[in-house]
C-alpha cells in the first residue's frame, strides 16, 4: 500500500477531506497521510516517505526551500499531484513561476466547456470523468528545455476542445500531474481518480503498451487485439489488414457476449474478403486470456 499525502500548509483552497472522499483508497491501493496547515510541510522527512503528493489551489507563496524540495521530491521518483487556480499566479511568489518554469507548463487565460475526453491511448479509459470547464494547459515541448530539466515526455490524460485539461510527464525519475479544475474532486470522479492514483503508485506507463500484437482471427484478414488499460478495463481493437475500423473499451470480468458482438461487428464491414466464424474468435480471446 502507497502513502498518499494531502498538503495543506499552503494554505491550499480544497480541503483534504473533499480530496479523500473522492478516492477509493482500496482502489487506489493508498493510505492518507495530511500535512496539516500549521505544520512546516513539503519538508525533506515528509517527502521521502510520500509515494504519492498533493497540493491543490495552493495560495500561500512558495518558498526557495519548498521549491527545491519539490523538484527534487519528483526527480528522485515522487509523484506530484497539483492543482492550480486560474492565472495569473503572482500571488504564489516568484519561486512558484521558477517551480512552473522548471516543469514547462502554463495554463491559457480563457476557460474551455464541454465533457473531457479520456485519449484512445491512455490506461485511464473505462473511467468516468465530469468536469465542466477548465484552463488548456500548455507545455514547453522544445527540445534543449525537455533535456535540460530531465523531462520525458508530456501525456495529455484528458482532453476538451481536444486541447490538454490534465497533464502529466515524467521527469527524471519521477512524474507530476496537472488538474486544471477544481472540479476534478467529486464523488461522480472517483473511478477516475483511484485509477489514476493506482497507476501513479505502482510507477506504471500512462500510455497504453505498445509491445502487445494483434492476433489474427482464424484463417481471416480480421485480426483483434486487446490492450489492458487498468483493473478490468482493455481496449479491444478490430482490424481488416492494418486498417482499425472499431474500437471500445470493455471490461473483461463482467463481459459475457463479447464474441457475439465482435462476429456482429465484423459481419457488418462491407468487405469481399471472408469472415471469421463464432468459435474461431472465441479461440483467438481464450488464446489472448492464457497468456499466449
Amino acid at each position: 500500500m502507497r502513502l498518499c499525502s494531502i498538503d495543506y500548509s499552503l494554505n491550499e483552497e480544497i480541503n483534504p477531506k473533499v480530496i479523500t472522499n473522492s478516492i477509493n483508497p482500496v482502489k487506489a491501493n493508498v493510505k492518507f497521510n495530511i500535512i496539516k496547515r500549521r505544520s512546516h510541510g513539503l519538508d525533506r522527512k515528509t517527502l521521502e516517505k510520500s509515494h504519492i503528493l498533493f497540493i491543490s489551489l495552493p495560495r500561500k507563496k512558495l518558498t526557495q526551500e519548498q521549491y527545491i524540495e519539490l523538484i527534487s521530491y519528483i526527480d528522485i521518483g515522487g509523484c506530484l499531484i497539483i492543482t492550480l487556480p486560474s492565472p495569473p499566479w503572482t500571488e504564489l511568489g516568484r519561486f512558484f513561476e521558477e517551480f512552473r518554469k522548471e516543469i514547462g507548463i502554463s495554463f491559457q487565460t480563457k476557460f474551455v466547456y464541454g465533457l473531457p475526453k479520456i485519449p484512445m491511448n491512455v490506461r485511464l479509459l473505462g473511467s468516468d470523468l465530469t468536469i465542466t470547464k477548465a484552463h488548456v494547459i500548455n507545455s514547453n515541448m522544445n527540445e534543449n528545455f525537455m533535456k535540460e530539466s530531465g523531462i520525458k515526455r508530456f501525456i495529455p490524460l484528458a482532453l476538451m476542445d481536444d486541447q490538454p485539461v490534465i497533464l502529466a510527464a515524467f521527469k527524471r525519475r519521477g512524474r507530476f500531474i496537472v488538474f486544471s479544475s477544481p472540479e476534478i474532486f467529486n464523488k461522480q470522479n472517483s473511478d477516475f481518480l483511484s485509477r489514476l492514483i493506482l497507476l501513479s503508485g505502482s510507477k506504471k506507463d500512462f500510455m497504453l503498451s505498445k509491445t502487445v500484437q494483434k492476433d489474427q482471427i482464424g484463417d481471416s484478414n480480421f485480426f483483434l487485439l486487446l490492450q489492458h488499460a487498468c483493473l478490468d478495463s482493455y481496449l479491444l481493437s478490430l482490424y481488416h489488414y492494418d486498417f482499425v475500423f472499431h474500437q471500445e473499451t470493455i471490461n473483461l470480468a463482467i463481459e459475457t457476449n463479447l464474441p457475439k458482438r465482435i462476429h456482429s461487428i465484423i459481419a457488418r464491414q462491407k468487405v469481399l474478403s471472408e469472415r471469421p466464424n463464432i468459435e474461431e474468435i472465441i479461440e483467438t480471446i481464450e488464446y489472448f486470456r492464457s497468456g499466449r
